[in-house]
């Protein structure tokens, strides 16, 4: 049987589920069709050098709608 922490996840993404679709929609209508943006090789927010480093694999999951099935 779920427990309280399952019930809070599930409400917490209850919650946050209909607050994606609008932008998800927006984004997807902007883009159908379009090339994929050419990204950075590094994405950096630091100003300076003296910022800590560190390092994080990132799964990042691009389709061409060209290829997509309703």
């Amino acid at each position: 049987l779920p427990d309280r922490l399952t019930d809070t996840l599930y409400a917490n993404w209850h919650k946050l589920i209909p607050t994606l679709v609008d932008p998800q929609l927006e984004y997807h209508a902007r883009t159908l069709g379009q090339a994929l943006e050419k990204m950075h090789s590094v994405i950096s927010v630091c100003g300076t050098h003296l910022c800590i480093q560190r390092m994080a694999n990132m799964l990042c999951l691009f389709f061409d709608s060209k290829f997509l099935c309703f």
